[in-house]
């Protein structure tokens, strides 16, 4: 009597049934996991939105942007925006312990800075990540923390222009820039039409560095060992400095801009979701961006996200929508200023 066994046909047959099978699962499990991960990145962003209207019943105000004192020199100092946001996303803790008056690298902020919090990454982008600060420490011959990443933007608006008192025009002004203490009644657009945060998706391999507007090509002037994908911190610490013979750092800040030059023409646009994105860096060559020449203009990253077709934003009312990437440029813009009067499309 022959024993019952499957012919190799038979098998071959088996085994592409299950490879098909296989093919037709993992893409809808892939589906449900962006999905789910999409969800907590719209949730973390709720949870600023709720953190920015405590601090404005407390303040009266939102925080500026980014904090400096004394210099119209942005790289000499200063902390961002999301540092006085801590005490109303349960990290009162490490608020306390920030002295605004010392420098990200030295204590008690050395320990603080490479603190990771969940809240400040997109899940779909990294359930963690810190910016390996140990290239640069040769050159700055002293030790360096290594800087804790956030995948989020403070909206600055339509101008990159940086200085300690902000000469932007007003039309072009976002809800956070230097030294700003936006209240509600200044959002005169309408605060359900005015972004407060969006996404920075950061050291993905999806968005490299450029160094200038008109760049085509990713920057080559990174220090060895520096990575080429971009990235920022929550702290905001400004790593391109003197003091660390680091002036020309190829990094990105935590304020977002959806145009380089609002209120001049052409206002440079900073589209969404751009594959190679411009790092924060300030020249000291005036505070409206009326320049058009390498050098002369200050640079903010755009925002960006690992999500297929576009980001999320925060708007100032406390929701967060999802803005396809093909939005028009007009119409970007306005939703990135709190006053310009503009009529924005559906």
């Amino acid at each position: 009597m022959k024993r019952a066994a499957f012919t190799l046909l038979e098998l071959l047959i088996v085994i592409a049934i299950i490879a098909i099978l296989i093919g037709l699962l993992v893409p809808a499990v892939q589906r449900a996991r962006e999905a789910a991960n999409r969800t907590a990145c719209v949730n973390n962003l709720r949870q600023f939105g709720l953190a920015l209207h405590h601090h404005h019943d407390a303040a009266g105000s939102f925080p500026p942007g980014y904090t400096v004192a004394g210099t119209d020199n942005l790289e000499m100092g200063g902390f961002g925006g999301f540092i006085p946001l801590l005490p109303y996303l349960e990290q009162d803790s490490w608020f306390r312990r920030w002295n605004p008056k010392k420098q990200w690298y030295e204590p008690p902020n050395f320990d603080m800075v490479s603190v990771q919090i969940p809240l400040f990454l997109c899940p779909s982008n990294r359930a963690s990540g810190v910016i390996d600060m140990s290239f640069l420490i040769p050159y700055a011959g002293r030790p360096l923390p290594n800087l804790a990443a956030c995948d989020y933007l403070l909206c600055k608006g339509a101008n990159a222009a940086m200085c300690e008192r902000s000469e932007v025009p007003m039309p072009f002004r976002g809800a956070f820039d230097i030294n700003s203490k936006t209240r509600l009644t200044d959002i005169q657009d309408g605060a359900s039409n005015t972004f407060a945060i969006g996404e920075g998706a950061g050291g993905t391999p999806r968005y490299g560095i450029r160094h200038f507007y008109q760049d085509t090509a990713a920057a080559q002037d990174l220090f060895p060992g520096q990575s080429k994908y971009i990235d920022q911190n929550w702290s905001s610490g400004p790593t391109a400095t003197t003091a660390l013979n680091s002036t020309g750092l190829l990094q990105a800040a935590c304020l977002g801009v959806t145009a380089l030059r609002g209120g001049h023409q052409p206002p440079w646009d900073e589209r969404m979701n751009n594959p190679l994105v411009l790092p924060s860096l300030d020249y000291n060559n005036g505070c409206t961006n009326s320049g058009t020449a390498r050098g002369d203009y200050d640079i903010i990253s755009g925002f960006r996200s690992v999500h297929p077709g576009g980001c999320h934003f925060l708007f100032c009312d406390g929701s967060v929508r999802f803005l396809r990437e093909m939005v028009a440029a007009d119409s970007y813009r306005a939703m990135s200023t709190m006053a310009g009067g503009e009529v924005i499309a559906e």
